[in-house]
């Protein structure tokens, strides 16, 4: 993934950050993991600082903020002073300075705002030309069969449900066993989606790998630009969302994933002559229940 060195504000740069750590040297990424574990305090440290926390050199800490996209040390420094939020004492770690003192309506529009930030950063991360190619293995496929567990799992099913609204051959499986079954029946005209925002999950990697091995082509959907499911898939779709705290449960990860699997969807249901089609008689099954 090629940074832009200007650094426009409009871009995300935890999510940036989070792309980039599994391609750092150890040293960077300790300095990457400081950063991103609480921007307001790195925005603050010095060169010096920074390199001390990190047992590293200063010449290390400005060579990753070039790595980040950023000129020099400094750049990167006013961009965190940025994004950087001054969360109360009494707030909860879940990615956004929601405090009890909040009422509803502040912690539903902090947490809109973040959501906003989590879909603007997958907007930008993921590939348009990996995108197109995903789109046009699903609609040529004999099958489609998506993996995930989990969070992730939910936006499995989702992405299963769209596509076989569309009379697309499309199944879920959100457990290893009935996964493996899936992968190992799978040739060239077959793809397998693998959705995990860490891109470690095993139970998703393994299916994946051994789809790859029998010919199919494969899809990520994930966090991790070096993941281990990232290796193993033809195509990686990256997505933006950190999940840490009481966050575990990915609310801001399966969001991006969500905006992924739904551009997937249009794209495909656009492209395929019989969609419309499809789509009339599926909602007309479901409308006729109905009365």
């Amino acid at each position: 993934m090629t940074l832009d060195r200007s650094a426009p504000a409009s871009v995300d740069l935890l999510a940036r950050i989070r792309a980039s750590l599994s391609s750092l040297s150890p040293a960077e990424l300790r300095i990457a993991e400081i950063i991103e574990a609480d921007p307001s305090l790195a925005s603050t440290l010095t060169v010096n600082d920074l390199a001390e926390r990190a047992s590293t050199s200063t010449a290390t800490v400005v060579r990753t903020a070039k790595r980040l996209g950023f000129e020099g040390y400094p750049q990167l420094r006013l961009a965190l002073a940025a994004i950087s939020g001054s969360a109360s004492s009494d707030s909860i770690p879940l990615g956004v300075d929601i405090v009890a003192a909040d009422s509803a309506s502040e912690v539903m529009a902090k947490l809109a705002e973040f959501e906003s930030e989590q879909l603007k950063g997958t907007a930008q991360l993921t590939d348009p030309v990996a995108l197109e190619a995903v789109v046009s293995r699903i609609r040529s496929a004999r099958r489609v069969e998506v993996y995930g567990i989990g969070a992730s799992g939910i936006v499995a099913q989702d992405l299963t449900l769209k596509l076989s609204r569309i009379d697309v051959n499309c199944r879920v499986h959100l457990d290893r066993d009935a996964a493996m079954v899936s992968a190992s029946l799978l040739g060239p005209d077959d793809i397998a989606v693998g959705i995990s925002h860490s891109g470690e999950t095993s139970d998703v990697v393994e299916p994946l790998a051994l789809a790859r091995r029998t010919g199919a082509s494969t899809a990520a959907i994930t966090g991790g630009a070096r993941s281990t499911l990232a290796v193993q898939s033809h195509h990686v779709l990256l997505t933006a969302g950190r999940e840490f705290g009481f966050r575990s449960a990915a609310m801001a990860s399966r969001t991006g994933q969500l905006l992924v699997v739904d551009t997937i969807f249009a794209m495909v249901a656009h492209s395929l002559p019989s969609a419309l089609s499809a789509l009339q008689r599926s909602h007309d099954a479901i409308a006729s229940k109905r009365h």
